[in-house]
């Protein structure tokens, strides 16, 4: 059965990459993905439930909640994509690793931003000129807290 679980994994972990690669080069999500990371997330749940039902339905909640809202406040600031990739991976991953996924995409994020010239976040918003796509650093940091998010809270909390 672990054979099973490693190659989940590396599914996942595929598919992960797979959506970074389509977002930088399209600045898109497609939908197929998310639905593809969800039903992943389903079939998971049922082989491995080591991650309760409410914990999986929080980690799919809160963060794509709080990009949903921010979306909202400021229009163009995430899209759709983003907002159904965090909602997708956090019922696959849970509450705590949701929530290090998108701290650690928006420190990686924030690492790419800082030496651009006009900053990608400032001016022309409308024409799209100064935006980046989000998404591969959401995957970076999805990926990151699969390997390291219980590390950062055992240092986090206990440290």
């Amino acid at each position: 059965m672990e054979h099973l679980k490693g190659a989940g994994i590396i599914l996942f972990l595929a598919l992960l990459l797979y959506i970074a690669w389509t977002d930088y080069k399209t600045r898109r999500i497609p939908d197929k993905y998310t639905v593809a990371l969800l039903l992943w997330g389903i079939l998971w749940a049922g082989f491995y439930p080591a991650l309760s039902m409410p914990d999986r339905m929080a980690g799919g909640a809160v963060v794509s909640g709080i990009l949903l809202v921010l979306s909202l406040i400021r229009p163009g600031s995430f899209g759709g994509g983003d907002i159904k990739l965090m909602a997708a991976t956090g019922f696959l991953t849970g509450l705590n690793l949701n929530i290090w996924a998108f701290v650690l995409a928006v420190l990686t994020a924030g690492i790419y931003v800082c030496p651009k010239r006009p900053s990608p976040l400032s001016a022309n918003r409308k024409s799209g000129k100064h935006s980046f796509a989000f998404g591969p650093f959401l995957c970076v940091g999805i990926i990151a807290s699969i390997l390291f998010g219980n590390y950062l809270t055992d240092w986090f909390l206990y440290k």
